[in-house]
């Protein structure tokens, strides 16, 4: 039984960035068929053998299939992609209630903006968050409150030496 190996196209380019579109048919695909039924002058090289139409419709549905696997594929990961960029955003923003909680406990402590056990404890029943944010925010208010105290002192100080 003789066999011949027939390349449709060329090779979608591994490894070099190119993509897919609806225009490219460009597919390595390999086929050995049958050549008993041959003639000399195709096994000899001096022409190329035709697929037939079963050949083309196959290729065509293989490549295909092929087009919606890599189309889903990326969309899966682009929805990954969104949806780690999304976590992110959110990361470290703390609702607004919960926020408004805190603001009033450090207005109405603004002398000494630090939280007993007790008061950390009822502000993580109130908010419904965990202690570890509860304290980080207190570090953070107390810094960024800190950061303003002392600009407005520093201008005041400049402003009494003119």
């Amino acid at each position: 039984m003789l066999s011949k190996t027939y390349m449709i196209g060329a090779t979608l380019g591994e490894g070099t960035g190119t993509t897919m579109s609806d225009d490219e048919d460009e597919l390595q695909m390999d086929f050995s068929l049958d050549q008993s039924g041959a003639s000399d002058h195709d096994l000899m090289g001096f022409g190329p053998l035709r697929p037939t139409e079963s050949e083309r419709s196959l290729m065509e549905r293989v490549r295909q299939e092929l087009k919606i696997e890599l189309k889903q594929g990326f969309k899966s990961r682009i929805e990954d992609v969104r949806e780690e960029i999304l976590r992110k955003r959110r990361a470290g923003k703390l609702p607004g209630d919960t926020t408004t909680v805190l603001k009033n406990w450090w207005q109405q402590h603004s002398k000494w903006p630090y939280p007993t056990e007790d008061d950390k404890a009822k502000l993580v029943e109130q908010t419904g968050l965990q202690l570890k944010q509860i304290n980080n925010w207190f570090i953070n208010q107390r810094k960024r409150n800190w950061q303003t105290d002392s600009q407005s002192a520093t201008s005041l100080k400049s402003k009494r030496k003119r």
